[in-house]
């Protein structure tokens, strides 16, 4: 396979850019939440806040609509978060 064009090369660059600053931050959100939930344990708290996460996945939603990303892709994205720390509990 021929290389792609100088242009579409940095473009494809710059995705992988953000690709990772995505992962980044996904492993910056799993570290606050380790300490929530250490947090929350130590105060004999509840770990899951569902009145909270419906709230979140709300703004959100509505957030990631302002931007012009979908309310639909958005969810799906916190929802996975979601499922993630739920697995940690």
């Amino acid at each position: 396979m021929p290389a792609p064009p100088p242009e579409i090369a940095a473009l494809r660059e710059a995705i992988d850019e953000v690709d990772h600053a995505l992962i980044a931050l996904v492993a910056r959100r799993r570290a606050l939440v380790g300490e929530v939930f250490a947090r929350k344990r130590a105060l004999g708290l509840p770990l899951v806040d569902a009145a909270r996460e419906a709230e979140l996945v709300a703004e959100r939603r509505a957030f990631a609509e302002g931007m012009g990303v979908p309310g639909e892709l958005a969810e799906r994205l916190v929802r996975a978060l979601l499922e993630d720390s739920h697995g940690r509990v």
